[in-house]
């Protein structure tokens, strides 16, 4: 995913009781989409930001920045419904709008967004040069990348493996995902197949 030129690391669908909202993990900071934060609370983003305490900080984040104020907010149209809506591209002005939603949920989202991006939830590992997908606080990793990954084509259907090992799929976003434990399961198995492979065409088996 590229937002504002900076490529996100992973997609979270932050869950804090009730309400959940979608935040594009960066390095350092996140985009966060402000609609789904506010539809729990009946509000609106666009109150916000016409209220004169925020325009003033955003132009000073702006200038901190040393960017314009329209590049700290941005209204994405079409696609899955998870990435549309008006997301801000800087996680504080998620943490001040939470404060104006309701000063409890903030105290949620300062805890959780700030583990997300600086502390305890650091990058899930990356596989076979492929990066995971987080979704609903787990890594998961595109089936057909991940078979392209060992020398595949990546067209092999994932309809039997799904019926044999449904807990180790997810359908995200209308395709297929596996944990890293399938994926190193695949892996094994596709490394044993094409070194018996190996071992036949050389005649020593």
């Amino acid at each position: 995913m590229l937002n504002n030129g900076k490529k996100a690391i992973r997609l979270e669908m932050v869950k804090i009781d009730h309400n959940q909202f979608a935040a594009e993990i960066l390095r350092g900071n996140a985009n966060v989409n402000l609609t789904q934060m506010a539809r729990p609370f009946g509000k609106k983003s666009g109150d916000w930001l016409r209220t004169d305490e925020t325009k003033d900080y955003l132009q000073k984040l702006s200038v901190a920045q040393k960017c314009v104020t329209a590049d700290l907010l941005e209204v994405r149209q079409g696609g899955t419904p998870d990435k549309q809506g008006a997301w801000c591209t800087d996680y504080r002005i998620a943490l001040r709008f939470a404060q104006w939603l309701s000063p409890e949920f903030s105290i949620a989202v300062d805890d959780l967004l700030v583990r997300l991006i600086f502390g305890e939830a650091a990058l899930a590992e990356v596989l076979n040069g492929i990066e995971p997908l987080i979704y609903e606080g787990k890594a998961w990793y595109n089936y057909r990348a991940a078979l392209r990954s060992f020398g595949l084509s990546g067209r092999s259907s994932a309809g039997k493996r799904k019926a044999r090992h449904p807990e180790f799929f997810k359908v995200i976003y209308g395709r297929n995902f596996v944990t890293a434990h399938y994926f190193h399961l695949l892996k094994s198995y596709y490394q044993y197949r094409q070194l018996s492979l190996d071992l036949n065409g050389g005649g020593l088996v």
